[in-house]
């Protein structure tokens, strides 16, 4: 589980973790849609402003608008912060137990490195699946089983320090 949103009422993790940022990703680019409808046509109507109920739909527009925008500020925030988790490769949990792991290197002089980070690209493909077509889709067709995920030490030559 990475955590519980309230938003869709359910724990998003594994499983669904690349439909629930599929989610996100639209619901930014519906209340983008949206205010770029808002904006013509608020535009459009004060150019035909013949109707006594212009005014009306215009009030409406600019209540709508107000509505919108910091839906908008505060969904396109949602999905920034899961874009960056998703190239770090890191769960919201996973973010804030790294931040006391990094603290806790640092302080004894090392330099701490989130071991699931594979890179940007296979960090994206973790999670949203090796077909870049289908990352638009919704579907939650996962690489494993969620239990053993891939590391960054994965692959390496094993040193042996014992003679």
């Amino acid at each position: 589980m990475d955590h519980h949103c309230t938003w869709i009422n359910n724990c998003v993790g594994h499983a669904n973790y690349k439909v629930f940022f599929i989610f996100v990703v639209y619901a930014v680019i519906a209340c983008i849609y949206s205010l770029v409808l808002l904006v013509g046509s608020l535009t459009n109507d004060s150019q035909n402003d013949k109707q006594q109920s212009a005014d009306s739909f215009r009030i409406l527009y600019v209540i709508s608008g107000l509505l919108l925008v910091p839906l908008s500020m505060a969904l396109s925030g949602l999905l920034g912060w899961h874009i960056y988790l998703i190239l770090q490769n890191k769960t919201t949990i996973e973010y804030h137990e790294g931040v006391r792991a990094t603290w806790l290197e640092e302080r004894a002089g090392n330099a701490y490195k989130h071991p699931y980070d594979l890179g940007a690209y296979d960090n994206l493909t973790t999670v949203l699946g090796s077909n870049i077509i289908c990352w638009i889709c919704p579907t939650s067709k996962h690489i494993g089983n969620g239990l053993r995920f891939r590391t960054a030490y994965d692959g390496l030559p094993v040193t042996s320090t014992s003679k």
